[in-house]
């Protein structure tokens, strides 16, 4: 069996918080000028079979990442921000098969690619709603090492997102779509999310309950085509203190070239803003 080398995928899949459209904090904050923030996210993701097309090449063949995010937020201005995301790949392991049929186990660890982002947003309000538009130029840096297998591309990437997110005070709305494409030969990706959330207050906390929906697409042999979805929980703990987390499972997963899929995705993170 021929093995094509591996790209990004996991970057396909992502990531709360890596994901194209969402920025820190937890896309909430902060909205004043010179504010700033940190949050730390730990992502767990695990990939079921080794798939090429919609067929299970590798049946049972499982990959097994665990990556911590640390990023950062600073607003100029209620319409203009910079954000900074670090991936650190705890802990990675696939199984792939060889030549001669046997089964080997490749790993990765360490730095992945940096992105910088600029996230321009318009605010509005109506009478019985408020919501904003988003234009979010990215920047990825190749800061990531050579594995036996790479999570990170280690390329230089440029991406746009484009958004929208409106609310009233029990619902949320939001649709956004994203693009990157690199300097060398690394596959063009691309997404598109939507999102549905209930706004809720229960004491001194409030927060919300999400729906969230990704569709990623990548050019990559036959086209990737990877669809998944499942609940977050947004929490405000307090005026600085904020905590999230979310699950996610892959609807429907088409691999353009051989690659791990149909999987399942768990995040959980802390954030703080001043």
């Amino acid at each position: 069996m021929n093995i094509r080398k591996y790209g990004a995928s996991l970057l396909l899949v992502a990531i709360t918080q890596c994901a194209y459209g969402d920025q820190p904090i937890f896309n909430e904050m902060p909205r004043w000028k010179n504010g700033w923030g940190v949050q730390a996210v730990y992502e767990q993701r695990s990939e079921d079979d080794l798939l090429l097309k919609n067929d299970k090449a590798g049946r049972g063949l499982e990959e097994q990442v665990d990556i911590l995010h640390m990023e950062g937020v600073y607003t100029w201005d209620k319409s203009i921000r910079m954000t900074l995301k670090i991936p650190y790949v705890l802990d990675a392991e696939r199984e792939v098969p060889t030549k001669g049929g046997a089964v080997e186990t490749q790993k990765d660890s360490g730095l992945g690619d940096i992105t910088l982002a600029l996230p321009l947003k318009k605010y509005f309000n109506l009478s019985s709603r408020s919501g904003s538009w988003t234009l979010a130029p990215q920047l990825r840096l190749p800061t990531s090492e050579d594995d036996e297998y790479e999570i990170y591309d280690n390329e230089w990437g440029f991406g746009l997102g484009v958004g929208y997110e409106t609310e009233t005070s029990d619902f949320l709305f939001a649709i956004g779509a994203g693009v990157w494409t690199y300097l060398n030969e690394e596959p063009v990706e691309g997404s598109v999310n939507l999102d549905l959330a209930k706004n809720w207050i229960i004491g001194k906390y409030s927060g919300h309950l999400k729906w969230e929906n990704d569709l990623k697409w990548e050019d990559d042999g036959d086209g990737s085509l990877t669809y998944h979805s499942g609940p977050a929980l947004y929490i405000r703990v307090t005026d600085t203190w904020h905590v999230r987390a979310s699950y996610k499972v892959d609807v429907y997963d088409r691999q353009g070239s051989l690659d791990h899929g149909g999987g399942q995705q768990l995040t959980s993170g802390i954030a703080a803003v001043f």
